[in-house]
């Protein structure tokens, strides 16, 4: 079976399978932000916070458009908050602070390459930062997974289908969290942007059982 950090499903799209679309009561979808200019100048972002290109944005408007989307949900960076807009214009949008991107430490602001060169095993292949790597002056592992489960348990109650927004960080979490993926193949992964993966929050669990 795939695991959706490979074959992330697009609405409509057919990709998802069986395990991974949620019901009716539980809906749930995942999205990571559109790309910045950081993104595309391989600057190590964390919670920096430029905003999501023109393109980007133009590239969300519709990219559910099979889904009526009843209430939506995205950190504070203004990334992933316009990205939510221009994916769900119609839904209220509500900010979390607790879905912000992982605080990379003396990191952010380097370029990529120059970082990755020097320390190739603390990124994936893809060129995120492994969520196992332990970088100089950044948020702790356990620390950022207590804050996306806590934004994650808020949501029971939210109406459905619920839109999330958010980090290739924070939401590798967020999948661990949700039971689609384990915590080896979610750290040496990459989340590409705008690629709507289904998620139920019925299978949400304890950060402890799950690293």
């Amino acid at each position: 079976m795939s695991s959706p950090l490979t074959t992330a499903s697009r609405a409509g799209a057919g990709a998802a399978d069986a395990r991974h679309v949620p019901d009716a009561r539980s809906a749930l979808w995942l999205v990571r932000h559109a790309p910045t200019p950081d993104n595309l100048s391989d600057v190590i972002m964390g919670q920096r916070d430029p905003e999501s290109t023109g393109e980007g944005l133009r590239e969300a408007v519709g990219l559910l458009a099979d889904v009526t989307i009843a209430q939506a949900v995205s950190s504070d960076a203004r990334r992933a908050s316009a990205t939510a807009a221009a994916i769900a214009p119609d839904a209220p949008l509500r900010l979390d602070e607790r879905l912000r991107e992982r605080h990379l430490g003396d990191w952010e602001g380097q370029d990529k390459r120059i970082v990755r060169a020097e320390h190739p095993a603390a990124f994936t292949d893809g060129g995120a930062v492994r969520l196992d790597a332990v970088l100089p002056g950044a948020e702790s592992l356990d620390d950022l997974m207590r804050r996306v489960h806590a934004a994650l348990i808020e949501l029971a109650g939210a109406p459905r289908p619920l839109l999330v927004v958010a980090h290739n960080g924070s939401l590798r979490v967020a999948m661990v969290l949700l039971g689609l993926t384990d915590f080896a193949t979610a750290s040496a992964a990459t989340l590409p942007h705008l690629s709507p993966i289904a998620a139920d929050l019925a299978q949400l669990r304890e950060p402890a059982s799950v690293v």
